[in-house]
């Protein structure tokens, strides 16, 4: 601890001794808590090139690991013996004079942002719920309740500081360090440490619909006709490629009889389109067992839309998702018959699994090799979560959740002959889904990048991308 102090690092430094230790290594599903020699806290992006000098000065180098949010279950954001930076002091948000742009630290979470945001009647394409990291979200790809209207979170991102693997503090942008721009818009962790994030802002509306509608498991046939119905209905009355609403249908077994159930949870946009109009399939075709709706005002109270859902789960969570190109009935049949099987286990009943349905065009308007994020062609995503408390259930959790991503994936491609990759925010491990299946095509420049930024994989969590050093 000394011997990182005596280098200048002003922030705080944990070691198993530290009252705050297991405190800091806590992370929101239990199977990622790792126990790291070191976890220390920068409170300036200066602090940064001198933890990592520290971690590979020791002999042998200390594993680095990077905590923005730490909610994803693969432990990325942890190491069992290694040294973990943990931006969670790296906080701030501030709009820009002219509400154009926010900055945003490494370490804050979404909430942070939209507390600040909302006062300035501003929005970024940001996360939907409000504990996840605004870093891990948005260098994955960031999907968003906007996405439909503004495209994804990496096509947002203005400018970025970021720590190199030599301890270089630049700014990149489309004309400083380009291809280091071109990586981190995808590239998640694999080229430094991501200190702070300029992101493009857009009017907030006036008023957003959020909430839920609830049906008993039966009725899914009818419910995903009602969806078909919305998206030609959608069509229809807006008209554009920038349509302000979204849906996801929810698979989930609530208390206190834990019945098979759907939950169908809207954003709409009211200035845009009126609420009851977007509703009524979902009304008429099919009649919903309880309405849960309401009208708010600010970004922040829709992050906080899932609160309900999201309390009491079991600690333990393992997620798989997947890309998909059009609205299957077939294939969310057999999915929704495997999670009532699954979750029929009193171990396993907390699990959940999410179809999202936003408007597809914006996500195809950037080109493949515009950025690292890949995935341009016309596309919804879904999103498995096992949750259970057990941690002998861990492999079984991993295992059903991956089955689900594989059924989408196969289906994706016997229907469309064209494979999708998947995001690593949605991936269940680099085990299972190997660097080629995030990345796809652009693989070979990010393996050629690493070989410039980061040729030893001093930032080697997650997927890890291989360097490539031949000329």
């Amino acid at each position: 601890m000394s011997d990182l102090q005596s280098l200048g690092f002003k922030g705080q430094v944990l070691t198993s001794s530290s009252p705050e230790y297991d405190s800091a290594r806590d992370r929101y599903p239990k199977n990622a808590v790792l126990k790291p020699t070191y976890i220390v806290r920068p409170i300036s992006v200066q602090d940064i090139p001198l933890a990592i000098k520290f971690a590979l000065s020791r002999s042998p180098p200390l594993e680095i690991a990077i905590k923005g949010g730490g909610i994803g279950p693969y432990p990325a954001s942890s190491s069992d013996g290694g040294l973990v930076i943990d931006l969670s002091k790296l906080n701030a948000v501030k709009v820009s004079d002219d509400k154009q742009s926010v900055s945003v630290g490494g370490g804050a979470l979404w909430s942070d942002v939209y507390a600040q945001t909302d006062k300035h009647g501003v929005v970024p394409i940001g996360g939907n719920i409000h504990f996840l990291g605004v870093g891990g979200v948005t260098l994955a790809g960031g999907y968003s309740h906007l996405s439909g209207k503004h495209g994804l979170g990496v096509d947002n991102i203005l400018q970025a500081t970021v720590v190199l693997a030599d301890g270089r503090i630049v700014t990149t942008n489309e004309k400083e360090e380009p291809d280091l721009y071109w990586a981190i818009r995808g590239g998640v962790n694999q080229f430094g440490v991501v200190a702070e994030l300029f992101l493009k802002t857009y009017p907030l509306a006036p008023a957003m619909t959020v909430g839920a509608l609830v049906y008993p498991g039966t009725e899914l046939q009818n419910v995903l006709a009602a969806l078909h119905v919305r998206n030609l209905s959608l069509f229809k009355h807006l008209g554009n490629h920038h349509p302000s609403t979204k849906m996801i249908l929810m698979f989930a077994r609530a208390p206190p009889d834990f019945y098979p159930g759907l939950l169908l949870l809207p954003y709409i946009e009211n200035d845009a389109t009126p609420p009851d109009e977007v509703l009524a399939p979902f009304r008429e075709l099919v009649k919903p067992i309880f309405e849960g709706l309401q009208t708010v005002d600010g970004y922040l109270a829709v992050s906080h839309g899932a609160d309900q859902a999201l309390t009491g789960a079991p600690p333990r969570m393992t997620t798989d998702g997947a890309l998909f190109s059009d609205l299957w009935d077939d294939v969310i049949g057999r999915a929704f018959d495997s999670w009532i099987q699954f979750t029929e286990d009193q171990e396993f009943k907390g699990s959940i699994m999410m179809w999202e349905f936003g408007h597809r065009d914006k996500l195809a308007e950037r080109k493949v090799e515009d950025m690292a994020f890949g995935a341009r062609e016309k596309h919804y995503y879904m999103v498995t979560i096992s949750r259970h408390s057990d941690p002998s259930g861990d492999a079984k959790a991993a295992e059903w959740a991956s089955s689900i991503g594989n059924l989408v994936r196969t289906a994706q491609v016997e229907k469309t002959g064209k494979p999708l990759t998947t995001p690593a925010s949605l991936a269940v491990s680099p085990q299972i889904i190997p660097p080629e299946g995030i990345w796809g095509a652009n693989l070979p420049r990010l393996r050629k990048l690493k070989a410039k930024y980061d040729p030893k994989k001093v930032f080697s969590k997650g997927w890890c991308i291989e360097p490539d050093t031949k000329l």
